[in-house]
C-alpha cells in the first residue's frame, strides 16, 4: 500500500493546471494499492478571483500548513505530490511548504509539477535564486510541460540529486456525449475570457473573412471573469454586425464541451500566453483542425502544417489569413484534423504511461 499526498489545484475554477492535476490524481487513485490524500491549494472560488489579493487568501494559506502537518502524521506518505508555482510571490509559499514536507517527511518521493514556463525569465534576474532552486529541489523530481522548457528552464540550474521529467499534458474526454455531424465552415473557440485569450482578435478576423464567406459560423464557449467583460465581447459582436453568425454560449463542461468541438470543422486559440493548452488536445481528439499560438513552446510537439497550424502572430489579420488557408483547402483542413487526431492520441498514450510511472516508488 502506498500513501500519495496530494498538495493541488483542483476545479473550480477550471483552469489547464486544476484539470490536469485532476486527471493525475484519478489516474493514481486507480492504480492497485494507491491511497491518496489530497491538500486543496484553492485560494480562489471563481475565475474573477485568480488575480485579486483578498485577505481569506493569507488565512487559506496559514491554514495548508497545519493540513500539511497533520496528514504527513497521520498518513506517513510514501509520495508527495506538489503541483508548485516557482516564480513570483507564490514561490516564497510554496518554497515553504515543500520545505515543509521535506522536514517531516524525509524518506518520501517528491513530485513537483510545474504547469506553466516563467522561471528561465524569473531567476535570470535574481542570480542568488540559482542557488535556491538547487536547494528546494534537491532530491525531488520536477515534471514539466516539454523538452524545450525542460532544457530551457532547468538545465542552467545545473540541478543536483534531482530527477527531471517531461509529461506532455493530457485530458480527461467524457465518454458519454452527443456527436454531430462535422460542419468544416464552424469555427469554434472555446477557453475562459480572459483579456489575454484573444477572443476579440478572433472576432475582427471573422469581421474580415465574414463578408467573403457567408457560409461561415463562429462559436465562443467559455466562462467570463465577470458580466462587464461579456457584455463588452456581445457589443463588439455587435458593432461588426455579426449578431446573425456569432453564437456565444458561455461556459461549457463535460459533456457540452466534446458536442461542441464534435460539430466544429476548425478550432482557433490565438491566445497571447500560452503553454500547452488542454483545448487543443481536445479539440484534436474530436477530429477539428487546429489554429493555435504558443509555437514557442509547442513545436517540440507539433508539426506545423501538417498536425495544425500554428499563428505567427494574433493580429486580426494574420488569424483570418490562417483561417481563409483552410477554407480554401478542404483537403489541408481534412488532412490536419486526421494528423492532429493521430498526433493526440500518442500524445496521450505517453503522458498517461509516464504518469503512472510516477507513482510507482523506487
Amino acid at each position: 500500500m502506498s500513501n500519495i499526498l496530494f498538495i493541488v489545484q483542483l476545479p473550480p475554477p477550471v483552469h489547464g493546471a486544476s484539470l490536469m492535476n485532476k486527471l493525475v490524481m484519478a489516474r493514481a487513485s486507480q492504480l492497485p494499492n494507491n491511497k491518496c490524500i489530497t491538500i486543496s491549494l484553492n485560494f480562489s472560488k471563481s475565475l474573477s478571483d485568480l488575480q485579486r489579493f483578498k485577505p481569506r487568501k493569507i488565512l487559506r494559506a496559514i491554514t495548508v500548513v497545519f493540513e500539511i502537518i497533520g496528514k504527513i502524521i497521520k498518513y506517513k506518505p510514501d509520495i508527495v505530490y506538489f503541483s508548485m508555482v516557482p516564480i513570483g510571490l507564490v514561490l516564497i509559499r510554496d518554497s515553504f511548504y515543500l520545505m515543509l514536507c521535506k522536514a517531516l517527511s524525509p524518506k518520501s518521493k517528491k513530485i513537483i509539477h510545474l504547469h506553466r514556463p516563467g522561471m528561465l525569465q524569473f531567476y535570470s534576474q535574481k542570480p542568488y535564486l540559482y542557488r535556491f532552486y538547487s536547494f528546494i529541489f534537491k532530491n525531488c523530481e520536477i515534471v514539466h510541460l516539454t523538452p524545450r522548457l525542460a532544457r530551457l528552464e532547468l538545465s542552467p540550474l545545473n540541478l543536483k540529486k534531482t530527477k527531471i521529467t517531461v509529461i506532455p499534458n493530457s485530458i480527461i474526454k467524457t465518454p458519454e456525449y452527443e456527436r454531430h455531424e462535422k460542419d468544416w465552415s464552424n469555427i469554434l473557440f472555446l477557453s475562459n475570457f480572459l483579456i489575454h485569450k484573444g477572443h476579440y482578435e478572433l472576432v475582427e478576423a471573422f469581421a474580415i473573412l465574414s463578408s467573403k464567406y457567408p457560409q461561415l459560423k463562429l462559436t465562443l464557449a467559455g466562462a467570463f471573469p465577470s458580466e462587464t467583460e461579456e457584455q463588452n465581447l456581445l457589443e463588439r459582436i455587435n458593432q461588426y454586425g455579426l449578431n446573425r453568425t456569432v453564437e456565444v454560449v458561455g461556459p461549457v463542461y463535460g459533456p457540452k464541451r466534446f458536442e461542441l468541438y464534435s460539430r466544429a470543422g476548425i478550432f482557433v486559440l490565438p491566445s497571447k500566453l500560452e503553454y500547452f493548452p488542454l483545448v487543443i488536445l481536445e479539440a484534436m481528439s474530436e477530429r477539428c483542425a487546429v489554429i493555435t499560438s504558443g509555437k514557442e513552446n509547442l513545436q517540440d510537439t507539433f508539426v506545423d502544417g501538417k498536425q495544425l497550424l500554428f499563428l505567427e502572430s494574433v493580429d486580426p489579420y494574420d488569424i483570418s489569413q490562417k483561417i481563409e488557408r483552410l477554407i480554401q483547402s478542404p483537403q489541408l483542413t481534412q488532412s490536419i484534423a486526421n494528423e492532429g487526431y493521430k498526433r493526440f492520441t500518442e500524445i496521450q498514450e505517453e503522458s498517461l504511461l509516464k504518469i503512472d510511472k510516477l507513482f510507482t516508488c523506487q
